[in-house]
């Protein structure tokens, strides 16, 4: 063979190489699209209870070519792109709504479901007056500015502020279509309501979080001395993909398994533990399935979080969904009212006690607001820090999610600050300034 025809058929192997590559990548990413705009519609619109034009119009612009059905009759989402990469999600009572990923839908109906009480304390009023610490005006002002939209290509779309000081409903603000019984996304922010459930197990005398995670899966490789400690921080050195512009462990996770927690144990070993911090949502998806493990039955794990943490402190509105296989999306799928998420920051405000009962372990807000080695002041466990602005307040932490959400934890102040809404690019909503704002209203 010639060396022309050698370098032509050379030239003609790679791009085929190339083009299976780009099919197969444009498959995944079609699939994945498809899969986030039926779970997205599906919980807004059965979760939410938001209009199916205003989820369409405002909440898909990831996916914006993705063909989508609502049946009403069934609570479910149909999706697909241009014909193919079908998708669906159901939505079940208590539950939220479930993609339906590796197994059927008639096997995830099957499993069991949640009796959530409406009878609820209401624990925490709004206030009268504005207290004479607060500057009202300079309140009220930040407050409009986070709804402000000043350029139309940069969409803020704040749809919640809710703000809690000395334990009580200071002010609060919606956007259109958002009331005071709107539950919304909190995205990551469902990290640190991980966070609490293994801060109960912790309480309760099975995890020790020192000791190596309980995973059966690990007990003969390397990951074996991974600790609980290390994957609330995210320093257990787990190599683990988080991307969410192109196909990834973190999309494959959350958007095409049927178990989030089971797909992230199965990461292997990138470094050591505690040699590097890397924010990775698969380890709180493993923590979600440490603490399924936990419970003899899957009714007893799903209804932990509500029977323990929301119905204590009075978060009615709490929806944590869980993936096909019946476990917590512990890492990016909880909904609540931005009165509820302010109860869950409160709860922190306030070392863990409600109403003179002691929930999380004595010592647990302290740790769980401690920085992360490495993390270069920015982290805890499964909170944020901002340290490296020192004119924020330094003692807080906070909460964080996609698209702008955040409950910010200001000790000093006793506040809880609330902020939800649909920000596509996060940095077009400045939180740091915002939260800055607010806590200087405090005379």
């Amino acid at each position: 063979m010639s060396t022309t025809k050698k370098i032509v058929y050379g030239m003609l192997l790679l791009f085929g190489i190339f083009l299976i590559y780009f099919v197969y990548t444009g498959l995944q990413y079609a699939y994945i699209a498809s899969s986030y705009a039926a779970k997205t519609v599906c919980s807004c619109v059965f979760v939410s209870g938001r209009e199916p034009d205003a989820v369409l119009s405002e909440d898909l612009y990831a996916a914006p070519f993705v063909k989508t059905e609502i049946d009403q009759d069934n609570k479910s989402v149909s999706t697909n792109l241009y014909g193919f990469a079908a998708a669906k999600a159901i939505f079940r009572k208590g539950l939220g709504c479930t993609l339906v990923n590796e197994l059927t839908e008639t096997e995830i109906r099957q499993q069991t479901g949640l009796q959530i009480t409406d009878k609820l304390p209401e624990s925490l009023v709004k206030v009268q007056m504005i207290p004479p610490t607060i500057d009202s005006a300079a309140l009220f002002k930040a407050i409009d500015l986070a709804f402000q939209e000043k350029d139309t290509s940069h969409i803020i779309r704040t749809r919640a502020i809710t703000i809690f000081y000395k334990g009580q409903l200071l002010a609060e603000k919606y956007g259109k279509g958002i009331t005071e019984n709107t539950p919304l996304l909190g995205w990551s922010m469902t990290k640190s309501v991980t966070n609490a459930m293994i801060g109960l197990l912790v309480k309760d005398g099975k995890i020790d979080i020192s000791k190596p995670a309980p995973i059966a899966e690990w007990k003969d490789d390397e990951r074996k001395q991974i600790t609980t400690d290390q994957l609330l921080r995210m320093s257990s050195g787990l190599d683990f993909e988080e991307i969410y512009s192109l196909p990834s462990d973190a999309t494959q996770m959350l958007f095409r398994k049927k178990g989030a927690g089971a797909y992230a144990l199965l990461s292997k070993q990138r470094a050591k533990p505690d040699q590097e911090w890397y924010y990775s949502s698969g380890t709180s998806n493993i923590l979600q399935e440490i603490a399924r493990r936990q419970f003899g039955s899957q009714a007893d794990y799903l209804a932990f979080p509500h029977l323990r943490l929301f119905q204590k402190i009075g978060m009615k509105s709490a929806v944590l969904e869980p993936d096909a296989s019946g476990t917590y999306v512990g890492s990016s799928f909880m909904y609540a009212t931005g009165r509820d998420w302010a109860k869950f920051g409160q709860l922190y405000l306030q070392d863990g006690i409600w109403n003179g009962e002691r929930l999380l372990p004595e010592g647990w807000v302290k740790y769980s607001a401690t920085e992360t080695p490495l993390s270069k002041g920015t982290y805890a466990a499964q909170f944020w820090l901002n340290h490296n602005d020192k004119n924020f307040p330094q003692d807080a932490f906070m909460a964080l999610g996609f698209e702008g959400q955040s409950v910010t934890i200001v000790p000093s102040k006793e506040l809880v600050i609330v902020r939800l809404g649909c920000t596509p690019n996060e940095n077009d909503f400045d939180r740091n300034q915002f939260i800055k704002s607010i806590v200087a209203t405090v005379k």
